[in-house]
């Protein structure tokens, strides 16, 4: 089979492109070929793949262009379906029109932007609550408007508001819908796609190596975090539950980059943490493995509904337990009481409560790491996720046959 991948990015920039990374490997190790449309923005090329770039166009006139290149691309590569992947404010609404007639399309609706304009990941600013309203008349009130307040004009909110519904509208025919989590197959349920067209095909990770054994010397109890460096990502929150573990023994790391690297080094010194709070920055994946596999337990301070939470089975496929927020897709892998805590959302007394439960009580932590690596192993293994997949593209492929006969 011939896939065209459509993405904005083709490059290391979040979960979205790793996922695209890795399962376009998965695909052409089982012999089917891979054509990657992207923009221009910065890169990554893979050796013997076909990659093709363009500019982004969401209005109307620089979407003229582009379908004019994506005509040509899809004629000379001829693939037998299209997936598409986080495409908003890439790939115009038009454009996406024209690939629904040209062929079979398939979509991953990987986050919540698609049904959230402004990009506030489904929490009423002025309340701080998860968002449970579809995309309408409601993302006017709540604080969530305007848009983009920063530099763009009311006009400019309007008009991009008007193309996300179109979008939105023009999406819900798409011909199959590909969601990582049951959270956000409800989320677009809310916003008028049809049930029995979502199908929910959970993040996998590859089996995590083989463990050196502990020596008698490793008695430090680590605790880690792994994401960007965003407030929705609870970073801060993070921080403040640890400075309330203050005089335990102790250690954290916090692996990753972003923005906010220079407010939440500048709390570390605040609380006096230094000492017990490291940032290795972004590390390779064979980097990381040995921090999952040295830590004592994962944490996920996520603010905002996470769609599905890979890092949470990263962590478990090493035999680790997790506490993390109960906000969106998390506690679909994650299991109260079994293979980690869920957490009140935003509650940093009872997060760092469980992570000390977890720090002084070594046979629970080592309880639910084995459990959670058993749970990983049965549901989120690459060749379960694959098999699901290529199932929803022949269903796509069969349902396009159908209307075009």
């Amino acid at each position: 089979m011939k896939i065209a991948h459509i993405n904005e990015y083709y490059g290391d920039f979040g979960g979205t492109e790793q996922y695209l990374f890795t399962i376009c490997k998965a695909l052409e190790e089982m012999g089917h070929e891979i054509i990657i449309i992207s923009s221009e923005k910065e890169t990554i090329h893979v050796p013997g793949r076909k990659e093709y770039f363009i500019k982004c166009s969401y209005g109307l006139r620089s979407s003229l262009k582009t379908q004019g290149l994506l005509k040509e691309i899809l004629k000379k590569e001829n693939p037998d379906i299209v997936h598409l992947h986080n495409t908003q404010f890439f790939l115009s609404p038009f454009i996406l029109k024209y690939l629904l007639r040209a062929k079979p399309v398939v979509k991953t609706v990987h986050d919540v932007r698609l049904i959230c304009p402004g990009f506030k990941w489904k929490v009423i600013p002025d309340s701080g609550k998860i968002c449970n309203y579809p995309m309408g008349l409601k993302c006017f009130k709540n604080g969530c408007y305007p848009f983009y307040p920063e530099k763009r004009s009311p006009f400019w909110n309007l008009y991009k508001f008007f193309l996300m519904l179109y979008e939105l509208r023009i999406s819900k025919s798409i011909d199959k819908i590909i969601v990582p989590s049951s959270y956000m197959k409800e989320q677009l349920v809310r916003n008028g796609f049809q049930k029995d067209n979502v199908t929910v095909i959970p993040h996998y990770v590859n089996k995590a190596p083989i463990q050196e054994k502990e020596t008698k010397d490793s008695k430090s109890k680590k605790i880690l975090f792994v994401g960007k460096f965003y407030r929705i990502k609870g970073i801060l929150h993070f921080i403040e539950c640890l400075s309330l573990l203050k005089e335990r023994n102790w250690m954290a790391e916090i692996i990753g980059e972003g923005y906010m690297r220079e407010e939440a080094t500048t709390l570390v010194h605040k609380l006096g943490l230094n000492d017990r709070i490291h940032f290795p920055g972004n590390l390779s994946k064979e980097e990381l493995n040995k921090h999952y596999a040295a830590c004592t337990v994962v944490v996920i301070p996520s603010i905002v509904p996470e769609s599905f939470g890979l890092v949470g089975i990263e962590a478990m496929s090493f035999g680790k337990p997790v506490v993390a927020f109960d906000s969106g897709g998390i506690r679909e892998w994650l299991i109260h009481n079994e293979t980690g805590f869920l957490v009140r959302r935003g509650d940093v007394r009872e997060l760092s409560d469980r992570i000390f439960q977890l720090l002084e009580d070594p046979s629970l932590a080592k309880k639910m790491g084995f459990k959670g690596q058993q749970r990983v192993n049965e549901l989120y293994r690459k060749e379960i996720h694959v098999i699901r997949l290529l199932t929803v593209y022949e269903e796509a492929i069969k349902s396009k046959m159908k209307i075009l006969n």
